[in-house]
């Protein structure tokens, strides 16, 4: 017979509620019998049945739930709020604190500059008050390492920056992004599609703008093929010069001043040239381009970590996933339909 949680209580001698709420991560047991309850699953080999986990979760995600800090964001910027200065960020947390909320999961931001010797300080700070998951905010570079005592805790990582450890990752879809940009520039007319960005920002994604933007190529023999602009230091005179020996009729940017280069400099947009934002956020008004939908990734991620925390997995993870949501098409002013 399969083991239960019956069995698993008999072998702790405590009762199956005890069991259950251990197994869910629950304050409500000590970390001691915790770690016990997980030690005899696993001895056991206990799997959960999922027929009976989809309804309980049912059950309990329409249940008031006492509010319980038990999920960081941890970011690690150079100064505390640094990491708000990006509309996307702000976003990924403003989705996952809702998301954790309605789970009757709280969240408290963390920046690893708040403790003296931050990673083991934190690890210690952030275990006495009973954080379980760790949602790990986009790094100001990429491969930044932060320290922490991973084994302690489950993680999800957002974005493609964060490999200090192997670990669960929820994104947007790059290639799928990219692609679509292209096939709205496309739809619309444009002939004559380039992409302009720092080198920097391309391997943020490990370089899957660049990739996506010269596979769409492949696959549409019949459109102009423009070099992509990918260089260390994206400034206004090498972007001018770019534009002016590729005579692009649309340019796909994720670089903010790129519109104000155009306009500056004698083109029309969009009447000249169009321009697309490859993330496209209320906060950039009249732009066309795709919407990454940061809330749903925030989202995502507080699934994927709830998720880990009641299967008692903590620690690296022997197979990472990564999980990759589509953007939508933000319709803007900036990419009209051309004349035919």
């Amino acid at each position: 017979m399969n083991p239960t949680l019956e069995t698993i209580a008999k072998r702790c001698g405590v009762s199956k509620v005890t069991v259950s709420l251990a197994l869910r991560g629950s304050l409500r047991i000590s970390a001691a019998m915790r770690a016990r309850v997980a030690e005899v699953s696993t001895e056991v080999g206990y799997v959960p049945n999922p027929m009976v986990s989809a309804l309980m979760t049912s059950i309990r995600s329409n249940r008031k739930s006492k509010f319980i800090c038990n999920l960081a964001f941890i970011t690690a910027f150079p100064d505390r709020s640094g990491w708000r200065e990006n509309p996307s960020f702000l976003r990924y947390h403003v989705g996952a604190k809702a998301r954790a909320l309605s789970l009757g999961y709280g969240m408290d931001v963390h920046w690893m500059g708040e403790k003296e010797n931050y990673g083991p300080e934190l690890s210690k700070f952030m275990s006495n008050r009973g954080v379980l998951g760790l949602l790990l905010a986009p790094l100001p570079e990429y491969g930044t390492k932060i320290g922490l005592r991973w084994k302690s805790f489950s993680s999800v990582a957002f974005g493609h920056t964060f490999h200090e450890v192997p670990t669960h990752r929820v994104t947007n879809s790059q290639f799928h992004t990219i692609f679509l940009a292209l096939d709205e520039c496309l739809a619309r007319g444009h002939r004559r599609i380039g992409l302009a960005m720092p080198k920097f920002v391309n391997e943020k994604v490990g370089a899957r703008w660049l990739a996506g933007y010269l596979g769409w190529q492949s696959i549409h023999p019949q459109e102009t093929k423009i070099t992509p602009l990918i260089v260390d230091e994206l400034d206004e005179t090498a972007f001018v010069a770019w534009v002016r020996k590729e005579k692009p009729d649309a340019v796909i940017a994720n670089h903010g001043p790129v519109l104000t280069w155009l306009r500056t400099n004698g083109w029309r947009v969009p009447e000249d040239i169009s321009f697309i934002h490859l993330n496209w956020t209320p906060e950039k008004g009249e732009i066309s381009g795709p919407n990454q939908q940061p809330e749903e990734i925030g989202s995502a991620a507080v699934d994927l970590l709830v998720e880990e925390i009641n299967q008692n997995r903590r620690g690296v993870p022997t197979t990472p996933k990564t999980i990759t949501l589509e953007s939508k098409w933000h319709e803007g002013t900036t990419c009209p339909t051309r004349p035919l």
